[in-house]
């Protein structure tokens, strides 16, 4: 206990020290630009080089919120507890949208913020924005139990319980005992949900894993990953029953974008999961290694095996704990699936996942799509788990949506008396500096009132560079048509010739014009920007210098 403290108050001190560090550079930060339709993904559009940047950038806030938040319950401000939270959710999320593989260092920092502010800020915010933030699944809590056993097994001796061909072998040995006590004590109750849901879906995922030639008990594996929950979040942004972050769910064929996350859905993660799984078997040749590298990665795998000089998952000392723990816990869900009413637990009888198929030629809402088909519209947003705005998305192609069986009749004349939704006319706006409500609400000649009822923004005067606004505006009006009115110019005569300058990180409109030997207010008349509005990186600029010969 602590330690756990003494690593929070180190937490909290750096960055308390890096928010004021911070605020000392906050004129030199530059915005992020400003507007994308949402029928394509939600992240600021600008160059690779820039993601760099981003990644600064949003760590920086991310500490500023979090430190920020801690002020507010110093004040005994619960409403403004909630705003920082809502804002470091926000900027988490952004980090995991620049979408490239993040340094293991960065990966850390946001898990440790999150970890942070779950446990902080608990009894502050609400049970929607503590389920975003995340919690720790059991492998997570694997890693911090230093209760159980964390290096080589002092029995060295085990019992086959399980070796039949194409199956998962199942051994009984200490590490796996303590798994075994782990799930069925303090765990128990726990489990029983987790047992529940695998009589929901074990009919539909073990044919999956058959068919990539994977054995059926690893369905046990996501057990332990998610607890075969669909809505699965962690402190990595890994997220489903298979708990696949966005870079590996790409790679496997899970779409992501604005309106779907096929990492949610059930066959389709674990078509995903199957997958993965058989590639990292062919590579090793080892369930129980496939395994670990499903856990930590095959890279980190590749490197003990080298390091070791051994391929015996059991010797492996040099394994992150949650890894040296993390097979174990498989096989110990495997060996209670087995036998559950020796340790304490009742499996339902399995039922099949059925359902029924209703292709959708347009967005529509769930919401009104239950109440058309006359079902729970919970029920339908769980059997399509993976449609994240509540609406089906636009699409060349029909949308299958998943309803109960017995609904899709009458589904077609249903879907025809609905209208179509007009979430597919909003956009994307991010804040520049020096914006306001106001300001943007006239940009996109929406009013203010409509703005922060689409956003929930409980305090109009806090606003940050880089928040992520929605705007209840149509997709053909947007902000380029109303914020630059004021032309670009001509090239001044025939003597100057056109340039293109991108700009780069800490770049000022007077710097660059210096250097091109004109004035910032020509470049700003060029580009069509206001007075006091800023550049960021990645921006390109249009720029007429002199011709050499003029």
């Amino acid at each position: 206990m602590n330690s756990l403290f003494k690593s929070r108050t180190v937490w909290f001190a750096i960055v308390i020290c890096l928010f004021l560090w911070g605020n000392t550079l906050a004129a030199g930060h530059a915005p992020i630009p400003s507007v994308v339709s949402m029928g394509q993904l939600i992240q600021p559009v600008m160059d690779l080089q820039d993601d760099d940047f981003l990644l600064e950038y949003f760590l920086q806030e991310a500490k500023r919120y979090y430190a920020d938040a801690r002020l507010m319950i110093v004040a005994r401000d619960t409403l403004g507890v909630q705003f920082e939270v809502e804002r470091l959710v926000a900027t988490l999320a952004a980090i995991e949208e620049i979408d490239e593989p993040l340094p293991e260092e960065i990966q850390e920092t946001v898990k440790g913020l999150s970890e942070l502010a779950s446990t902080d800020f608990n009894g502050f915010i609400s049970n929607d924005l503590q389920s975003l933030l995340g919690q720790p699944s059991l492998k997570d809590q694997l890693s911090r139990m230093s209760d159980l056993v964390d290096s080589l097994d002092k029995d060295v001796g085990f019992v086959v319980v399980d070796d039949r061909d194409g199956h998962l072998p199942l051994i009984l040995n200490s590490r796996v005992k303590t798994m075994i006590k782990l799930l069925s004590d303090r765990k128990h109750a726990e489990f029983q949900v987790w047992l529940d849901r695998y009589a929901l879906y074990a009919s539909t995922i073990r044919p999956i894993l058959a068919s990539y030639g994977v054995p059926e008990e690893l369905i046990y594996l996501a057990m332990i990953e998610s607890g075969l929950n669909t809505k699965a979040y962690s402190y990595a942004h890994a997220v489903g029953p298979w708990q696949f972050i966005s870079a590996t769910g790409r790679r496997y064929g899970l779409k992501r974008d604005w309106w779907v996350d096929e990492r949610r859905d059930i066959i389709k993660s674990s078509n995903a999961g199957a997958h993965y799984l058989k590639d990292l078997y062919d590579e090793f040749e080892d369930w129980y290694l496939a395994m670990a590298a499903y856990n930590t990665g095959e890279a980190r795998i590749r490197r003990t095996i080298r390091r070791e000089g051994h391929r015996d998952y059991w010797r492996m000392i040099t394994l992150p704990r949650q890894t040296r723990n993390y097979v174990a816990t498989v096989l110990a869900a495997a060996i209670i699936c087995q036998d559950p009413e020796s340790y304490g637990f009742h499996i339902k009888e399995l039922s099949d996942w059925e359902y029924e198929i209703i292709e959708i030629d347009r967005s529509l809402d769930l919401d009104k799509i239950a109440i058309a088909l006359r079902v729970d519209y919970v029920q339908l947003k769980n059997y399509n788990p993976e449609l994240r705005q509540g609406v089906t998305p636009p699409s060349k192609t029909p949308y299958p949506l998943k309803v109960p069986n017995g609904k899709s009749g009458a589904g077609n004349q249903a879907m025809a008396s609905i209208p179509t939704s007009d979430k597919i006319d909003y956009q994307v706006h991010y804040v520049r500096r020096g914006e306001t409500l106001s300001v943007i609400a006239s940009r996109y000649g929406v009013s203010l009132t409509k703005l922060v009822q689409a956003n929930r923004i409980k305090n109009r005067n806090r606003l940050s560079v880089g928040q992520k606004l929605v705007i209840p505006a149509p997709k053909s009006y947007t902000a380029s048509s109303s914020s630059k009115k004021s032309t670009q110019a001509a090239p001044p005569s025939a003597d100057y010739e056109k340039m293109v300058y991108s700009v780069k990180k800490g770049d000022t409109l007077g710097q660059i014009a210096e250097s091109h030997r004109t004035s910032a207010n020509r470049i700003r008349h060029w580009n069509g920007l206001r007075y006091g509005e800023h550049i960021y990186p990645g921006q390109k600029l249009t720029i007429y210098t002199r011709k050499k010969n003029g």
